[in-house]
């Protein structure tokens, strides 16, 4: 179940890093083009997160909706700007040597020719936001 619920958070996450970057395999006798350039994806920002010792299925559970509500406040703090050019989007990564999820790893994922306009402040707003919604959700759990 733990491993159900684990897949079930990084697919949305990867699908959307992936969709926005571009990524796929070249097919055979076709050259792939670097993906550099103005609409290039890029990771604008990455932030660890120290989250609990031992396997707490509700708290990972629990972790995409913290990534989603925090990303929405940050949406409708900007929403001003043209988010959908701007290609916000975010990823997680476990990154916790025994256990995944003892500490993950989220990245800002903005167009390359956005990120250092936009990128400060709702990456900012993004993370201050996850922030305390994942001390909330890990204290007293430590």
């Amino acid at each position: 179940m733990r491993k159900a619920a684990a897949l079930a958070l990084l697919l949305p996450a990867c699908a959307g890093f992936y969709s926005c970057s571009g990524s796929r395999p070249a097919a055979q006798g076709e050259l792939q083009a670097p993906h550099s350039g103005p609409s290039a994806a890029t990771v604008f920002e990455k932030r660890t997160f120290k989250l609990v010792k031992t396997p707490d299925p509700d708290l990972e559970a629990a972790l995409e909706g913290l990534l989603s509500a925090s990303y929405d406040t940050a949406v409708r703090k900007h929403a001003e700007s043209s988010l959908a050019e701007i290609g916000f989007t975010y990823s997680l990564s476990p990154r916790g040597a025994v256990y995944p999820f003892s500490e993950i790893e989220v990245s800002c994922i903005l167009q390359e020719k956005y990120a250092p306009r936009s990128g400060p402040a709702l990456c900012g707003d993004f993370f201050t936001e996850l922030d305390g919604k994942i001390k909330k959700a890990v204290a007293g759990k430590q």
